[in-house]
């Protein structure tokens, strides 16, 4: 049985483009995970405020201060959706300036990166294109002028000799 042995891969080692697009990829993801947090704890606080304004209201009616609990849960159930509607709302606001942020850097990356290897590519084209013409002309026409030409004089030859012999 053959084991097959792997060398580590140093972290140095890679290309230095790859060391970019993973150190922008990592804060990508830290940013991600801030904002996940932040949210997360946004939530959290809410549940627990209402939990604990539904508790004084429920005191105070007990005590014969306040007004009907139920009234002022709903109360309170109205005002956090309003207010989970409006940071959805600014979420998704600040969403879009991203999506557009990232939409123009794919038009310039096509725009700066893409274009100049098309017109590379047509240079490319426009020299094969050249050289086979090149080749054509110069190589290939006189060659197969040249073949035809021998073909033609073997061919006189052939029927030359065949008319000196003395059977025919």
């Amino acid at each position: 049985m053959s084991e097959l042995v792997q060398t580590p891969q140093e972290p140095n080692a890679a290309a230095p483009g790859a060391q970019a697009v993973s150190a922008t990829e990592q804060k990508a993801r830290r940013i991600l995970i801030v904002t996940l947090v932040v949210f997360g704890l946004l939530m959290v606080g809410m549940i627990v405020l209402l939990v604990f304004l539904s508790i004084n209201a429920y005191q105070a009616t007990l005590a014969g201060t306040g007004p009907d609990p139920g009234a002022v849960v709903v109360s309170l159930l109205r005002d956090a959706a309003i207010i989970l509607v409006a940071f959805e709302t600014l979420l998704i606001g600040v969403l879009m300036v991203v999506l557009a942020l990232q939409v123009q850097a794919l038009v310039v990356l096509l725009r700066d990166e893409i274009r100049p290897m098309l017109q590379a590519l047509n240079e490319t084209a426009a020299t094969v294109r050249g050289t086979t013409q090149f080749v054509s002309h110069n190589i290939v026409s006189p060659s197969i002028q040249a073949a035809s030409f021998l073909a033609g004089v073997r061919r006189v030859l052939k029927e030359a000799v065949d008319l000196l012999r003395p059977g025919h």
